[in-house]
C-alpha cells in the first residue's frame, strides 16, 4: 500500500515525503499572498518571471497559483510591447543589415519566396481565372510573381518576355508611382515588354483587355522572330512597344469616419455591447466599495461573474467613464 504525504496548505498529495516537505515550504511562503500575486498579474500586467523574482520562488509556483488565469504567448507579447515599445524597435543599422540580408536572399532564393503566392488579390483573381478560362496557361509560360531582381512580375510570360501588372489605386501613390518608374526601367533594360492594366479595366472589360493583350503578344513573338533573322524584319521602333497602359486607375469612394467616443467606440457599437451584456454593471461607487468591504471574489460571486470580471469593470470604469 502507497502512503501518501498531502501538503498541510493546499492539501495536494505526494507519494515522496522529501517532495512534499519542499512543496510545502515554497506552499507557506506563496500561500498568504495568492490575492497579490493575481493582483500584479491581472491589474498591474507583470510577467510571471518579475512576479516569481519578487517572491523568491519559481515559474512554475507563481504559474500554480494563476491557475487557468495564465495568458496566452500572443497575450503577453502584446502586452510588452505596449507596455516596453522601444525595446522591440531596430536601429536604422539594424534595418538596414536586414533590409540587405532580405535581398540577397530574395536574389539567390526566388523560388523560396512562396509566401507571395498566396498573397492574391481579387483583379489578379479574376485574370488568372480568364487565362485559365482561354486555355492561355496551356499556350504560353505563364508564371506569377517572377522574380526579376529586385523585383517581382505580377504575371511573366516568361518566352514573350512580356510583363503583366495589375494595379490598384495604390499606385497613384507619388512614393509608389516613383518605384513603379523605376521598376519599369529596369525591366525594359533586361527586354521584357511591361504592360499595367488597371483594376478597374480587369472587372469592367477584361475580354477586350485580353484582346488587347493578345496583338502584343503575337507581336513580342514576331519580334523575337525577326531578332533571330527568320524573316527580314520592318522597321519597327522597340522602345514605344517597351510599355502599354490600359485602363485608368481611380481612387476609391471615400468612406466618412463615424464619430467615436472616448472609449474608441462608436455609439452603435457601445449600445450594441452594454445590450449583449449579461450581468448588469452596478454603478463605479457601489463596485469598489464592496470590493473594499468583502473583496474581489466575493464581489464576483454577489453580482454571479469571476473576481478577474471585476476587475475588468474597474479597469474599465477608470479608464473611460469614471
Amino acid at each position: 500500500m502507497n502512503i501518501m504525504f498531502k501538503c498541510e496548505v493546499c492539501q495536494k498529495e505526494f507519494s515522496n515525503k522529501g517532495g512534499c516537505v519542499t512543496h510545502e515550504r515554497t506552499c507557506k511562503k506563496v500561500f498568504p499572498y495568492r490575492e497579490e500575486i493575481k493582483k500584479l498579474y491581472n491589474d498591474d500586467l507583470l510577467c510571471i518571471k518579475q512576479i516569481a523574482k519578487k517572491f523568491g520562488v519559481g515559474n512554475i509556483i507563481v504559474s500554480n497559483v494563476l491557475g487557468e488565469n495564465v495568458r496566452t504567448p500572443s497575450e503577453g507579447a502584446i502586452i510588452g510591447h505596449k507596455k516596453y515599445p522601444n525595446s522591440f524597435k531596430h536601429s536604422n543599422e539594424t534595418k538596414d543589415v536586414l533590409r540587405e540580408k532580405r535581398l540577397e536572399f530574395m536574389k539567390n532564393n526566388p523560388e523560396k519566396t512562396s509566401w507571395r503566392q498566396k498573397n492574391i488579390s481579387y483583379p489578379e483573381k479574376l485574370f488568372l481565372n480568364k487565362i485559365n478560362e482561354i486555355g492561355w496557361s496551356e499556350k504560353y509560360s505563364i508564371v506569377r510573381e517572377f522574380s526579376v531582381f529586385p523585383f517581382f512580375i505580377d504575371f511573366a510570360f516568361v518566352n514573350e518576355m512580356v510583363a503583366v501588372e495589375i494595379d490598384g489605386s495604390q499606385h497613384l501613390l507619388e512614393e509608389r508611382k516613383k518605384k513603379d518608374q523605376i521598376k519599369d526601367e529596369v525591366l525594359n533594360k533586361q527586354g521584357w515588354c511591361v504592360i499595367r492594366i488597371s483594376e478597374r479595366e480587369i472587372k469592367k472589360n477584361i475580354d477586350e483587355t485580353i484582346e488587347k493583350l493578345e496583338v502584343i503578344l503575337l507581336s513580342s513573338i514576331m519580334e523575337k522572330k525577326y531578332e533571330f533573322g527568320v524573316v527580314q524584319s520592318p522597321k519597327l521602333t522597340l522602345e514605344k512597344k517597351r510599355k502599354y497602359e490600359f485602363g485608368v486607375i481611380k481612387l476609391p469612394k471615400l468612406s466618412i469616419k463615424k464619430e467615436r467616443l472616448i472609449n474608441g467606440l462608436t455609439e452603435g457599437e457601445l449600445n450594441r455591447m452594454v445590450k449583449g451584456r449579461k450581468v448588469e454593471r452596478p454603478p463605479y461607487t457601489e463596485l469598489i466599495k464592496s470590493v473594499e468591504e468583502i473583496g474581489y471574489l466575493a464581489t464576483g460571486k454577489k453580482y454571479g461573474v469571476s473576481d478577474n470580471a471585476i476587475r475588468k469593470w474597474l479597469r474599465f470604469y477608470l479608464k473611460y467613464e469614471k
